[in-house]
């Protein structure tokens, strides 16, 4: 069983434990939960060439003033996603300094960029294609839900369904 690290980046409140939460549990909470350090979770996967695997979720507090030790949580990751409020366009501002961040601990790792809150109706600036080209290694970006589960399983799967394929 091949196991493997990906680490879930986003400033605080934009949804990185709800995501989690949903993706591992299928539950969701409209509680806040604010994550202090990281939290790990874990979940088995059978990929579509039947490579068995195991990913490890890093979901790490979103405040960046001890971004020293935050460095620490990224190194030794396959790929990283980042989570941004569409509900609070400054989050969506962060995008490149998440990917500059993440890319300094892991120039290989893929990222996938998750839109959450996407059931709250809320008109992106952006088009998904220019969030897309913002770097090579996004590998997508999704409109997601914690709430209503929209694409969460796809995020998970499109990162494993990548990191088998490199193996």
């Amino acid at each position: 069983m091949f196991a493997y690290k990906i680490v879930m980046v986003g400033d605080f409140g934009v949804g990185k434990t709800s995501l989690v939460k949903r993706f591992v549990d299928n539950s969701f909470s409209e509680e806040y939960l604010s994550s202090i350090g990281v939290s790990m979770s874990k979940k088995q996967f059978t990929s579509s060439s039947d490579v068995q695997s195991t990913m490890i979720l890093w979901d790490i507090e979103g405040k960046t003033e001890y971004k020293p030790i935050f460095k620490q949580y990224l190194t030794g990751a396959k790929a990283f996603i980042i989570v941004v409020d569409l509900t609070r366009p400054a989050t969506i501002d962060k995008i490149q300094e998440h990917i500059q961040l993440c890319l300094e601990s892991s120039k290989d790792a893929s990222i996938i960029i998750a839109l959450n809150k996407c059931d709250l109706e809320i008109r992106l600036e952006q088009s998904l294609q220019e969030l897309q080209d913002l770097s090579p290694n996004i590998l997508s970006v999704y409109k997601t839900s914690a709430k209503t589960g929209n694409a969460v399983n796809e995020i998970f799967n499109s990162i494993n369904e990548n990191v088998i394929s490199k193996i």
